[in-house]
């Protein structure tokens, strides 16, 4: 089975945990969070998250993290940010992280909190801080940027494959044309990866 550990969009060709999406208006998994560029009106979706804690469509806390591109003040994308890390500990669920130019950050953040709870650093492709990011205990999500970013291809042969997640995030391309590209890259059948990622998801969300 296919599983699409991120996406915008409900495929229902796989295992997917799409992003915001409630259990109450559809039965599919889901994950639940402030992205940073909403965090500066965090208050009610904060109580929000705490009501779905034992959803047990909700899988994840996510997507949440630190965008220095896009969104208010940092220090206010900071605050969301780590109210939602103590929940996610507090209920043990995984955290879906966006990072953007802001790594340096995240590691703070991490390295102040202590999390247990696994982190996944979601549409990976800044393969300058590969090393680090597994360094930090977090698996990689890759997306649609592996079928044409060479860089990314290269460096996803570095990437442990019980590390590795897939996703389409807001992309319109199929989660198995990911899987092909992947498969071929790390030469591996469609069926060892399948399994790869399939025991990578049970064993990280307790499936």
């Amino acid at each position: 089975m296919l599983v699409n550990i991120h996406t915008h969009y409900k495929w229902a060709d796989s295992i997917e945990i799409v992003n915001g999406l409630e259990s109450s208006n559809s039965p599919c998994y889901y994950s639940f969070g402030i992205h940073p560029w909403d965090s500066a009106t965090n208050d009610l979706k904060i109580r929000e998250i705490e009501n779905n804690a034992h959803d047990k469509f909700m899988l994840a806390i996510g997507e949440i993290g630190l965008d220095k591109v896009q969104g208010p003040a940092l220090e206010i994308q900071k605050s969301c940010f780590i109210d939602q890390v103590l929940i996610a500990e507090k209920i043990n669920r995984p955290v879906i992280i966006h990072c953007v130019k802001s790594w340096n950050e995240i590691v703070a953040i991490k390295s102040q909190i202590q999390p247990k709870q696994t982190w996944i650093f979601h549409g990976f492709s800044k393969v300058t801080i590969l090393e680090s990011v597994l360094a930090e205990g977090l698996m990689i999500s890759i997306g649609a940027a592996i079928l044409n970013n060479t860089t990314l291809q290269m460096a996803l042969l570095k990437i442990p494959n019980d590390r590795l997640f897939l996703e389409t995030d807001d992309s319109e391309i199929t989660i198995l044309e990911i899987y092909k590209k992947v498969s071929a890259l790390k030469k591996l059948t469609l069926p060892e990866l399948e399994e790869i990622i399939e025991n990578n998801f049970k064993r990280i969300f307790r499936i």
